[in-house]
């Protein structure tokens, strides 16, 4: 009789304690036609640890192909989540919406992680971990759109009570204005991108690539994140692709910790798979091993201490960056030249209204940080038809 190793023994014992911490997803959810509905719980069959249940979005489209189960393409479990978007798929509500073409999206939210009758949401230092595959039947955003594969974002209830902080604007009833992303993933015409958004001002910012194009589509890309969620001088944004050190924010995560009507904190919520804006054509995104924890060592998978060695050159900003992703222009200049066109803009708006310096100023710096750099405002040409255009905008916006 052929004897078998101990090693062996481990690595059996080990999948069969794996397998039965997982269930098997309901046998309707298997089912290629089966349309999960709005807000509707879809049983994770694997532990999440402190991010809790898994819901659908409220505007999730209602295609058979928006979310479904696979075991064809997987990294870690038997099943991943699997997530299809065509060009036109869109949800309740998001359809009417104005502000973009084609607006839709199959997103999955964690409700109600990590139970505190005082906190809504994640506030403090979280450690968090996923895998995702971009299937090469995928195409790539439009040259002004995006797609957003993960948002750490504050709820609408949040954004009323703070927006007036960063902008004397009214907010919609999508707050189109302000959002606050705390932290969010997007795929661009040029690759991944990390970047925040109406945490520190309006519009986007710390925003940097971290996955170029020719490394997007086809291969699997393993997220490890470390956040102290806060709105003090000590909160951080650590993360690592693949186990290597490639961006790092020091600073507050949150723009401001207030309570909601329930007297409870409101902290960050997390919703990923594909949240799609412009003529993007047609996606199929992948995610597995969807974990969060209070510490890198819970997860049982990764050299925490050689990951934490890692270190990264740190800009002015607090910002760090790593080697083949860091863009290649002077941050400097580029602040410089930015600061100049947002005074010359804000100049010219008031010397043709009777508008208050601090107000134009704050709308103008607003307007300006939506910009993309690289097609709006990287030459002098460029540059200045977006100067025309925001004057006269703010010209009819202030008489």
């Amino acid at each position: 009789m052929k004897k078998i190793s101990l090693l062996t023994i481990i690595f059996i014992l080990f999948a069969l304690s794996n397998n039965s911490i997982a269930k098997k997803p309901p046998k309707k959810f298997l089912d290629e036609d089966f349309i999960f509905k709005p807000e509707q719980n879809i049983k994770y069959p694997y532990k999440t640890g402190l991010w809790g249940q898994l819901e659908t979005h409220n505007r999730i489209h209602q295609n058979p192909w928006a979310l479904r189960y696979s075991n064809e393409i997987t990294n870690t479990n038997e099943y991943s989540l699997r997530f299809e978007k065509r060009l036109g798929d869109c949800g309740s509500d998001d359809c009417d919406r104005k502000e973009k073409k084609f607006i839709g999206r199959s997103e999955l939210m964690f409700f109600n992680p990590r139970e505190d009758q005082n906190i809504k949401g994640q506030l403090g230092e979280y450690w968090y971990s996923w895998s995702f595959f971009i299937d090469p039947s995928s195409q790539m955003p439009s040259k002004k759109s995006f797609i957003h594969m993960g948002q750490f974002k504050m709820s609408l209830e949040h954004e009323k009570l703070t927006r007036n902080l960063l902008t004397s604007e009214k907010i919609d009833e999508f707050n189109v204005i302000c959002p606050e992303m705390n932290l969010y993933f997007s795929l661009r015409e040029d690759g991944i991108y990390v970047e925040r958004s109406g945490v520190l001002k309006c519009g986007g910012h710390d925003n940097k690539i971290i996955i170029n194009k020719k490394d997007v589509i086809g291969k699997w890309h393993n997220v490890l994140l470390n956040v102290n969620w806060t709105d003090q001088e000590d909160g951080k944004i650590k993360l690592w692709l693949n186990e290597k050190l490639i961006y790092q924010k020091l600073g507050k995560s949150i723009s401001k910790i207030v309570r909601n009507k329930k007297n409870k904190k409101m902290g960050t919520e997390f919703r990923f798979g594909i949240y799609s804006q412009g003529e993007n054509g047609d996606q199929v995104f992948y995610y597995d091993n969807m974990k969060a924890f209070g510490s890198c060592e819970s997860f049982k998978t990764f050299d925490c201490e050689n990951l934490l060695k890692q270190k990264l050159i740190s800009n002015n900003d607090n910002t760090q960056i790593v080697g083949q992703f860091e863009n290649n222009d002077d941050p400097e200049k580029r602040k410089r030249i930015v600061n100049t066109l947002i005074k010359k803009i804000s100049k010219k708006i008031i010397t043709k209204t009777n508008a208050n310096l601090s107000d134009v100023f704050q709308w103008v710096e607003a307007e300006v940080e939506k910009l993309d750099w690289d097609t709006q405002l990287n030459k002098g040409s460029d540059r200045n038809k977006i100067r025309d255009k925001i004057i006269n905008k703010g010209i009819k916006k202030f008489n």
